[in-house]
């Protein structure tokens, strides 16, 4: 049976810009909100959610229903253009490196977070660190943007397992590393959205 979202991808590829229109008013600010957690920087989360809604209307005719939703699909859109941002940025990274290493490549970026989420992000991020970039990944889309497993495995392009898996063990590696009492602001509090 379809979803209301599987029926508004039907008429936007039929030419309905107001279906469309709801599609990107259903997903716009979530896109937005993966893409500022990963690269800080207002313009550029801004510029890439544009990019990345251009080239979903772009690629109606590419995506299935079956094979995860709308959410996971536009997400994994979202990923391949903070991809090539980033490769584009960086020219000296290869494609494999900018994948798996998105994170460490932001750190040239500039951002300002207020001072409570700053003194958090200070003490937070040396640990994230310790992690696998796809664990901090796991780590980022189930905590950050409230993604089910479910949507993350069909973005990571993994089984929901593998993934409730690289979470727990984050996790447990987290508890390890960091104080009880950053960790739960860690997961408590996600940096703003500018």
């Amino acid at each position: 049976m379809p979803t209301d979202t599987d029926e508004l991808v039907r008429s936007s590829r039929r030419g309905d810009r107001e279906a469309f229109g709801e599609l990107y008013d259903l997903h716009a600010k979530r896109i937005y909100a993966y893409l500022y957690y990963r690269c800080f920087n207002r313009e550029t989360a801004e510029d890439l959610t544009a990019t990345v809604f251009l080239k979903a209307l772009e690629g109606l005719d590419l995506y299935k229903p079956g094979l995860g939703g709308f959410a996971p699909w536009i997400y994994g859109i979202a990923r391949n253009a903070l991809a090539d941002h980033f490769r584009t940025a960086f020219r000296s990274s290869s494609l494999d490196d900018v994948r798996s290493g998105i994170w460490d490549l932001a750190d040239s970026v500039d951002f300002t977070l207020d001072v409570e989420r700053h003194d958090l992000w200070e003490r937070t991020e040396p640990h994230l660190r310790l992690l696998a970039p796809e664990q901090r990944e796991v780590v980022m889309l189930r905590v950050w943007d409230d993604l089910p497993y479910r949507d993350i495995a069909a973005i990571l392009g993994r089984t929901e397992g593998s993934c409730k898996m690289a979470f727990s063990r984050a996790l447990a590696l987290l508890r390890e590393a960091m104080p009880l009492s950053l960790l739960l602001a860690f997961l408590a509090l996600k940096p703003p959205i500018a």
